[in-house]
């Protein structure tokens, strides 16, 4: 529970000191480090000695709050504290004194809260409430942004996420009315001793719809495409990094131990047709939009179709592509956003029609977004091209031809996507005379965040062979249940 008490401790400080700058920001980074620091320790604990339990107060399951983390939630732990610390650079960087006075750090902190909570926890009641600490903070993160259309993506965000809300009630009330339990290790006993039944099968499809929508997967996306392009950019990035993978964990989580079960094979075939969809009509999408953040949206869910495709196949090989996917994706979008941000201020627009000419004021701005965009498509030895092989491989280990021909048609997409992107932005001359001061202030400390997510894509590339027998392992701890 470190992480997500640092992370509440940090929200309330951050509060009570938001009048004084440097001490403000110095605390938020203390938070963010702290964070870091804890969930690595936590990882360092399951690994020595496998997945680590708490029942808050002693009650035990099913009656009192289970807390339970093994080794995929002790990775996207580790992964999401490093997002979030990168993010609080990128955000101390960018944010002016009258954005920090609406509360950005303490909002921001009380999403990791949320995100941190719902890796954490051991059932299903409290994974719904830790959703709604995290979507109701960054629900306000998107509406308080500076755009004038920010109120109306707020507005789109939170009605499919209470839908998905809903939906996700609905499951819990079906299932706890069919096993009398909500604890996630309790419900997959009680399939293995009883098998599947209707109650059962309502509540996984009501869950499965959830979940589908926190991803972005279709037809459930299109809250994405509406609240990314009007957030501020460094806070959309942290967006990136990690709202769609607590969506992707959860299918994760759920699913696989339950798909190992006679009778719920069906929800598989579903799942892998949803995930050509969301990859095809992703990078469709991407390829329509001229704002650099729809692009890049889009983009999201088109990965995500990558991560859930892994999922559905239902074999070793294809969790363990999923889950290294999830890990590659996280550093990517997250940089790619970072740099967009870095764009807009040295360009003044979001549009890629309104810029161009930056290759020669910010040479260095464009190596590490051609460096990423890159990643994204696979170009070896990236970590993106490692995420493809492996997904690849397992696809083609079941025989499904359609899904490796789509996945090669999108990587070919997705490469003129981002030329689109770099073409508009770096390479044709300039539309209009680029602003002279973006690289004045805090402003010019933003390629740090940069450059440290830049070294780690670089440092999942070339050392991918450690990765992927960690995701290995993930993937067996899955299919045999997590049980403890």
């Amino acid at each position: 529970m470190a992480p997500l008490l640092i992370s509440f401790v940090t929200a309330l400080l951050t509060y009570m000191c938001r009048k004084n700058s440097l001490l403000l920001r110095s605390v938020s980074l203390a938070g963010s480090v702290g964070a870091l620091g804890a969930a690595v320790q936590l990882f360092l604990r399951v690994e020595d000695g496998g997945i680590q339990t708490l029942q808050l107060g002693n009650w035990l399951a099913p009656f009192g709050i289970s807390f339970s983390v093994g080794l995929l939630a002790a990775v996207m732990l580790v992964g999401s504290s490093v997002v979030a610390l990168c993010g609080n650079l990128s955000m101390q960087a960018l944010l002016n004194r009258q954005w920090e006075l609406r509360g950005y750090y303490s909002l921001f902190h009380f999403m990791m809260m949320g995100v941190f909570g719902a890796f954490s926890t051991g059932d299903l009641f409290n994974l719904y409430v830790w959703y709604e600490v995290m979507l109701a903070s960054s629900f306000f993160l998107v509406a308080m942004s500076r755009y004038r259309t920010s109120v109306t993506g707020a507005y789109k965000y939170a009605v499919l996420s209470i839908l998905s809300s809903v939906a996700f009630l609905i499951g819990i009330a079906f299932i706890y009315n069919t096993a009398g339990s909500l604890d996630i290790v309790d419900l997959i006993q009680y399939q293995r001793s009883y098998g599947q039944n209707l109650g059962m099968v309502v509540g996984l499809c009501c869950l499965v719809m959830a979940f589908s929508v926190k991803s972005a997967l279709f037809p459930f996306f299109f809250w994405m495409p509406a609240a990314y392009p009007v957030t501020l950019t460094a806070v959309a990035g942290v967006f990136a990094g990690f709202l769609t993978k607590v969506g992707v964990y959860s299918l994760l989580r759920i699913l696989v131990p339950v798909s190992t079960l006679p009778g719920s094979e069906r929800l598989l075939p579903l799942l892998f047709s949803l995930a050509l969809l969301s990859m095809i009509l992703g990078v469709l999408g991407a390829l329509s939009r001229d704002n650099m953040k729809g692009i890049l949206a889009f983009h999201s869910t088109s990965q995500v179709g990558y991560m859930v495709l892994g999922l559905s196949l239902g074999t070793s090989a294809g969790i363990a592509a999923c889950v290294f996917y999830m890990i590659h994706h996280m550093l990517v979008k997250t940089n790619l956003f970072f740099a967009v941000a870095v764009m807009e201020k040295a360009s003044g627009t979001s549009f890629v029609s309104e810029s161009g000419g930056l290759w020669k004021a910010r040479p260095l701005l464009g190596a590490v977004f051609a460096f990423s965009a890159l990643s994204l498509i696979g170009v070896p030895p990236l970590s993106g091209f490692w995420g493809k092989v492996l997904t690849l491989q397992a696809a083609l280990g079941e025989e499904r031809w359609l899904a490796v021909g789509m996945a090669l048609a999108v990587s070919l997409l997705t490469l003129m996507s981002m030329l689109k992107i770099w073409n508009g932005v770096f390479w044709k001359p300039a539309v209009s005379s680029l602003p002279e001061n973006d690289r004045q202030g805090r402003g010019r400390w933003m390629m740090v965040p940069l450059l440290v997510m830049s070294l780690l894509i670089l440092s999942v590339g070339l050392g991918f062979q450690p990765l992927m027998n960690l995701t290995e392992r993930v993937a067996q701890e899955l299919m045999e249940g997590g049980l403890r």
